[in-house]
């Protein structure tokens, strides 16, 4: 698996129609050297970000806290179901921009974007 970083947002879950809130988006958009599991937020910038990421929209998925199934665990809750959807990212010279479900980003007709997954 490797390491990655994440970005943590409020996201409104397309099924449930409600936030699913400090989700974690998990990404790899960024040089191995960068890749410390650091957490970043909407406007913060990545750096060593791989120029294929950068000034375009991303399209990634992320675990919906909304609609997952979550049980009480050992060790504290857990997600014993995970339910994913989509999410396009901004990124414009190296920040985080904008954060939309694909919903969203239909209903702007972007065509172009780099396809994480």
């Amino acid at each position: 698996m490797g390491m990655f970083n994440s970005i943590y947002v409020d996201l409104l879950c397309p099924k449930r129609k409600r936030i699913s809130k400090n989700t974690e988006i998990q990404i790899k958009w960024q040089s191995y050297e960068y890749r410390l599991l650091n957490v970043y937020h909407l406007g913060d910038t990545l750096k060593g970000l791989l120029s294929e990421y950068n000034n375009t929209w991303i399209r990634t998925d992320y675990i919906c806290n909304a609609c997952s199934k979550i049980s009480e665990g050992r060790f504290g809750p857990f997600i014993d179901d995970q339910k994913r959807h989509y999410v396009f990212v901004k990124i414009k010279n190296s920040k985080i921009c904008k954060i939309l479900t694909a919903k969203e980003f239909r209903k702007r007709g972007i065509k172009k974007f780099v396809n994480y997954w």
